[in-house]
């Protein structure tokens, strides 16, 4: 039976599992809860406060720099925005701005220099210290600032129950500006298998991508907890983007292999 995580729903008429895919009308909020440590007014070294959580950072935004380069990508930074004459300062692991180039490195982002321009994708990757407000005021705040595409997902088990991994949701403006929330609860790919198309999140036309997990083979942390990965999904090619370094891996392996087939073609023809 399909469950909807907020607002009354009569699903009395729907049978068989859940789906991978839920969608939520509401933005998600925590309440009565603990208040965590991260003031994103306050210097910082930077989110990334395990080696999980700063290598899936890296990997985000080799992937998408490699593959978008008409597109300006950053990573752990503030991001300043004046709504109504205030400034509003929120930190994203990874943000994405379609069509802009800016060759220059950034030690923030201030929208106002850049009329106003908000990302047309924001990605916070969860930790122990940021969860709540990337599930909480953050969702509320890229709402605000009309961002289209805002996205959270925990590496690891991070944070309370409702949100241990498998976990990815992105929340995703319609037609009306209102965000949609697509959850996932199950992994699009695992090592040696094809991308579980039913495990996929559609960014609305926003973007040229769909977003999915992959369960890190072999990849534990140090608790025994599982690994896991968001990858950004080629929906023309079914496949996924890979970083800088996989598609070297890719030519290498390609080149070896013609390597050999030359080598068995030679060894053939000498008979």
């Amino acid at each position: 039976m399909s469950k909807h995580l907020y607002g009354d729903h009569d699903d009395t008429s729907m049978a068989g599992e859940n789906p991978p895919v839920q969608e939520m009308s509401r933005r998600a909020r925590i309440e009565a809860d603990i208040p965590d440590g991260f003031d994103p007014h306050k210097p910082r070294l930077g989110r990334r406060e395990s080696e999980p959580h700063s290598a899936e950072v890296t990997y985000l935004y080799d992937v998408l720099r490699s593959n978008f380069p008409q597109d300006r990508v950053t990573w752990d930074l503030h991001h300043y925005f004046i709504v109504e004459g205030e400034e509003i300062d929120v930190v994203f692991d990874v943000s994405l701005f379609k069509g802009m180039s800016l060759p220059v490195q950034l030690s923030s982002y201030r929208a106002a220099e850049f009329g106003g321009r908000v990302p047309d994708l924001a990605i916070n990757v969860m930790s122990k210290s940021t969860w709540r407000s990337d599930v909480g005021e953050h969702v509320d705040l890229c709402h605000m600032l009309k961002i289209p595409v805002y996205v959270i997902y925990a590496p690891f088990h991070v944070a309370s129950r409702p949100y241990k991994p498998p976990f990815l949701r992105a929340y995703v403006a319609d037609e009306r500006g209102e965000y949609q929330a697509r959850e996932l609860r199950d992994v699009a790919l695992k090592s040696g298998k094809e991308v579980n198309w039913d495990a996929t999140i559609d960014c609305g036309g926003h973007l040229p991508f769909k977003l999915g997990l992959q369960e890190l083979e072999g990849a534990k942390h140090e608790k025994g907890w599982q690994l896991y990965r968001l990858v950004i999904i080629n929906p023309r090619e079914r496949t996924i983007f890979r970083s800088k370094l996989e598609m070297e891996h890719a030519r290498a392996d390609q080149e070896k292999a013609r390597a050999d087939r030359a080598e068995e073609e030679l060894a053939r023809l000498r008979k």
